[in-house]
């Protein structure tokens, strides 16, 4: 038994990293591709077909005022979709932007994985307490995990509400067919590649 948990404890791998903006920015569009364009397509084609449907009415019937109101609020609803869309990320991109000189640990092990944060201790006082930030601990068997592999990038996405990203640049080639290898055969059809 003790074998068993000493082996489960044995590292994989491990290396520090770093995420620039426009890595958090093109892993975070990668995440709206994967979970939020969809209703976004689906969502502009109901409303765009009813504005089609209100247009031609108005066209047969062009008395009826109510017909080309409706049709503005139809194309207004498929433009507030999309800026919502681009707003939340430009947001989001703001809020990260005081993250970009972090550094992380993450810690691959056979049945998870740690990221870490670095704390900078430059950053505080003398006399000001560090804080200590727990590592964030993820159980393959325990969450709903999916990797994507892009070309400089392997973006995690846990839950569909949290992105991680490990960039390319910060490790070597080996680091990088391990995880692929490791993610791929951990997680079946919720690891994908864009390469």
């Amino acid at each position: 038994m003790l074998d068993k948990e000493n082996a489960a404890d044995e590292k994989v791998l491990s290396f520090e990293y770093d995420v620039k903006n426009k890595e958090e920015e093109e892993a975070f569009i990668t995440f709206q591709k994967k979970y939020v364009y969809k209703s976004n397509i689906i969502k502009t084609v109901i409303f765009g077909i009813l504005a089609v449907l209100f247009l031609i009415s108005f066209i047969r019937d062009p008395k009826e005022y109510l017909n080309p109101v409706l049709m503005v609020i139809c194309l207004t609803v498929i433009f507030v979709v999309w800026f919502n869309t681009k707003k939340i990320r430009s947001s989001l991109m703001q809020a990260l932007k005081v993250l970009e000189n972090d550094k992380y640990i993450f810690t691959l092990y056979d049945d998870r994985f740690t990221i870490e944060t670095e704390v900078d201790e430059s950053e505080f006082e003398e006399d000001e307490e560090i804080p200590v930030i727990p590592p964030r601990v993820v159980y393959f068997k325990d969450i709903s995990l999916s990797v994507i592999e892009k070309l400089d990038m392997f973006v995690l996405i846990l839950k569909k509400d949290t992105i991680y990203v490990l960039p390319k640049r910060c490790f070597d080639e080996n680091v990088s067919g391990e995880l692929h290898d490791r993610f791929s055969s951990l997680l079946g059809e919720d690891y994908e590649t864009e390469l």
